[in-house]
């Protein structure tokens, strides 16, 4: 007796693909507004505890200017006027991460930022914690302007670089490269990544790297591995998502555990030329010749 099999077959990938495809994006739309619902809270909090820190903040200072240099209290009175500084400078992280795009744009070179950064004493503060930590800068000299806000940059420059020394608690290296980047086609999966001119920020290190398991959450305000307190709050990365989202830009991470991360930035680039500091040349005009100024007694 012959036997036989018939049956049917149907090509089902292209089907998983979309599923897979549509599931990804479902992702990325409850993350983004995950983050939206946490920056709508932090703002609101962040109001409150501004009202209730104004009074923590300044009235040691009215205080210490009527004890004595002597006084058993003074001390005390800085700690607790130093405590109210370190809690209103958070509330500020948090204002700005609750904030919705900016205030006002400029042409603005990548370039000098980051070089008047790496020069800046707020910088050399920040790295004097890691003096086992070089940084090395690649950057492009025919780089295309952007047009954002040089306060945002230099969040993003400080947060970075912060994140990338303490990931080398051994010492290393930090690189940072500037490009130019044109995004011809358009990622499927990224949809916001438009096609266009580009302006590629790059920072690297050679630390300690990122779980995978971590990589989807690093940008969630307040999730750290690290000791609160003792690294920041978890709010550095919150930060950096939230400057690249308002110059309508990109943030990719790539990282590999025991070898080191890298961070880039894609910003839309411009071609207009940056707005120029006036030099010496042009204010001397409107300075004075050691002349001295009295005013009218009553």
């Amino acid at each position: 007796m012959a036997c036989g099999f018939r049956g049917i077959c149907r090509d089902i990938t292209q089907r998983v693909a979309s599923e897979l495809e549509k599931q990804k994006m479902m992702d990325r739309l409850r993350q983004a507004q995950k983050m939206e619902a946490i920056g709508t809270l932090a703002g609101g909090v962040a109001h409150d505890l501004n009202n209730i820190l104004s009074g923590i903040v300044s009235y040691p200072d009215l205080l210490l200017m009527k004890l004595p240099a002597d006084s058993p209290i003074r001390n005390p009175l800085e700690t607790i006027k130093k405590s109210g500084e370190r809690a209103a400078a958070i509330v500020q992280d948090l204002l700005t991460l609750a904030r919705k795009g900016m205030n006002s744009r400029e042409i603005l070179s990548l370039n000098a930022i980051i070089t008047d950064h790496l020069k800046s004493p707020e910088h050399h503060y920040q790295m004097a914690a890691h003096p086992r930590v070089s940084i090395k800068t690649a950057l492009d000299s025919h780089l295309l302007t952007i047009s954002g806000s040089s306060i945002h940059m230099v969040k993003i420059l400080m947060n970075v670089i912060s994140n990338a020394a303490e990931a080398m608690p051994e010492g290393g290296e930090i690189l940072i490269s500037t490009e130019n980047f044109y995004m011809d086609d358009p990622l499927p999966d990224l949809p916001s990544f438009k096609k266009g001119e580009y302006v590629l920020l790059k920072i690297k290190d050679q630390g300690i790297g990122i779980p995978d398991a971590d990589k989807e959450r690093i940008f969630e305000p307040f999730y750290t591995k690290k000791v609160m307190g003792r690294s920041g709050t978890g709010l550095r990365m919150a930060l950096v998502w939230g400057a690249v989202r308002d110059h309508d830009g990109h943030i990719d991470v790539q990282s590999t555990p025991g070898k080191g991360t890298t961070i880039s930035v894609y910003l839309p680039a411009s071609r207009m030329p940056a707005a120029r500091i006036p030099d010496d040349s042009i204010l001397n005009g409107f300075t004075g010749k050691g002349e001295t100024v009295k005013s009218p007694t009553c």
